[in-house]
């Protein structure tokens, strides 16, 4: 859901809210449904960067980390024709235990500082991955790993209906 400058997301994952952590800040468990390589460095001020396609990099800082309920990090884009530069926008991310079992986890993301085509390309990559997330979490095979150039996504999103608006 797109709200003002904020894409705003909320999934219940099959899994307890310290591995669904550990998704947002161990490098190998994060390429396993985002992005090709990570450097990641989980610590106030320390770096949050991976590969999402070839040569395209996100690229931030975590600000809070409060295992394992609740992690804030920086994002942009290494690429300046995105028109948003590393760090200059913000997610987090609450995590709360969830389930009769306590097992289950509901992942809220709110990703801020999104104008314009910024919320819908990362309303669309939230949702891609997010289901991607929750397709690892639950032992699935998961989606294909999206290929498309952003450029290429972005123009194909404005030719498709909103279902936003409906």
């Amino acid at each position: 859901m797109i709200d003002g400058d904020a894409v705003i997301h909320e999934i219940t994952l099959p899994a307890p809210v310290e591995q669904v952590f550990d998704m947002f800040t161990d490098p190998r468990q994060l390429v396993r449904w985002i992005g090709l390589s990570a450097d990641l460095q989980p610590r106030p001020g320390g770096r949050f960067r991976f590969e999402v396609m070839p040569g395209q990099f996100c690229e931030g800082q975590y600000v809070i980390l409060e295992r394992p309920a609740r992690l804030v990090f920086t994002w942009g884009w290494t690429d300046p024709g995105f028109g948003l530069p590393p760090g200059t926008s913000r997610v987090e991310v609450t995590l709360t235990r969830s389930g009769d079992d306590g097992l289950q986890t509901l992942l809220r993301l709110v990703h801020t500082g999104l104008a314009g085509d910024l919320g819908v390309m990362h309303e669309d990559g939230w949702s891609r991955f997010l289901a991607r997330l929750a397709a690892v979490t639950a032992g699935e095979e998961h989606t294909a790993y999206p290929t498309e150039q952003p450029p290429e996504r972005l123009a194909d999103l404005h030719r498709r209906p909103t279902e936003q608006n409906s």
